[in-house]
């Protein structure tokens, strides 16, 4: 089916007309207000598509990335350039009297703003949403490789440190509701993300639900008790730090010091660098290291999410298998029960609790759980499970399944996500 539904995806594609060329623009030609709230324009790259929309990519500085912690830089200028992707419907107007709404797509780890659009079809996906239920923009920021949606506590390598959450919430939001025919209030936003992305959707909606209305996330970090997840965020954080491409490394790095040498006790590192992101951190009796005040896990016990109620996607694979029907065809979730035992979602298991990193099944076990917090709560939602894996053979299908939930009429069946 899956096969099935890809070859559909790609005939109605290639019935619409090829997207015409693109074109440079300057910033003050294109952009009402190109420059303010810490942000300057650079320049405007315009995508027009064959449907009718457009990707308008933004490049641009910003005060809040980066800024100098701890010393003096090691690279100048510190700011440096970010882009921001910004679908634009069919016909955008921006003199409509109804103005749009906006869904902000926040990136995975290692990736950019443009992972909807290279590693799936964005434009594709929302034009063959069943019952069209999504017409808004859509907003793709950086959000850093491995930025983690943090006003970093403490610093890079190279003595500067990234602000992603002043960025994203103080500054782009703003700047985009100046800048585009918006609904520029909670009402008529909506946030999502995959993977560290899907982290930052649920730390930034815990601590913003002013700002939001709806939110999405697909296969999310959601447990920051959980070893394999300490150990996947300290890995990025050597691995990236505060990279924004490639080609940012070295000073980018995070790593804790002594007498000019890391510091060789790996718990040591691992606690440090999370510390850096999150700020200071917790320790239970029983020894567990936490940063609860960015830990979903626990921000959800505290009734975080309950602004959300009927507006919250919870997305997640990694399941052994599905129950069968009579006819013994697989029985995919409606959206409002939990997962059933077949999953095989184990939070405390061997192998789940002793891996180097996390994976699908991983992940679709504390999903499990944030589920079960939700409807303990009295929280509604719609939480869909599956035998999908962390890559995006799955996160196209949740997408769609999201735009229906959210802004239209819900499947009656979950995508196998």
């Amino acid at each position: 089916m899956r096969r099935l539904a890809a070859v559909l995806l790609l005939l109605a594609a290639a019935l619409v007309a090829p997207a015409t060329a693109a074109y440079a623009e300057t910033c003050s030609a294109t952009l009402p207000h190109p420059d303010g709230h810490g942000i300057t324009c650079l320049r405007v790259d315009r995508h027009p598509q064959g449907d009718g929309s457009e990707l308008r990519d933004v490049a641009m500085t910003s005060t809040a990335i980066f800024q100098a912690a701890g010393g003096t830089p090691a690279i100048d200028p510190l700011a440096q350039e970010l882009t921001v992707r910004v679908y634009l419907p069919p016909g955008y107007d921006p003199a409509r009297s109804t103005r749009y709404r906006s869904l902000y797509l926040v990136n995975g780890g290692g990736d950019n703003y443009d992972e909807w659009t290279t590693k799936a079809d964005l434009v594709s996906l929302i034009r063959t949403t069943p019952g069209h239920p999504y017409d808004g923009i859509v907003v793709m920021p950086t959000g850093g490789m491995a930025g983690w949606y943090s006003d970093w506590a403490g610093r890079t390598d190279g003595y500067f440190a990234p602000k992603w959450e002043t960025y994203h919430i103080a500054q782009l939001i703003p700047w985009v509701d100046a800048n585009f025919n918006t609904i520029a209030n909670r009402s008529g936003r909506g946030l999502a993300g995959v993977s560290m992305g899907g982290f930052g959707t649920l730390k930034y909606a815990a601590a913003h639900p002013d700002v939001f209305s709806v939110i999405g996330a697909f296969s999310p970090g959601i447990d920051l008790r959980a070893k394999p997840a300490q150990r996947t965020v300290s890995d990025s954080m050597w691995q990236a730090g505060a990279a924004i491409t490639l080609w940012d490394l070295g000073s980018y790095r995070v790593n804790k010091y002594a007498n000019g040498l890391p510091v060789p006790d790996q718990q040591e590192q691992l606690v440090y660098r999370l510390d850096t992101l999150f700020g200071p951190h917790t320790v239970s009796s029983s020894g567990v290291y936490d940063w609860p005040s960015a830990d979903p896990a626990v921000l959800v016990t505290q009734g975080k999410y309950a602004p959300f109620s009927g507006k919250l996607g919870l997305y997640a694979g990694g399941c052994k298998t599905l129950p069968r029907d009579p006819s013994g065809a697989y029985v995919l979730g409606d959206g409002d029960d939990p997962a059933p035992a077949e999953c095989g979602y184990s939070t405390t298991s061997p192998e789940n609790t002793q891996a180097n990193g996390v994976n699908e099944a991983i992940l679709g076990s504390y999903a499990s759980v944030f589920d079960q917090t939700l409807t303990g709560l009295g929280v509604r939602h719609r939480y869909c499970y599956g035998t999908g894996g962390h890559d995006w053979n799955s996160w196209p299908a949740v997408l769609v399944d999201f735009l229906q939930y959210a802004y239209g009429t819900a499947p009656a069946r979950c995508p196998n996500a």
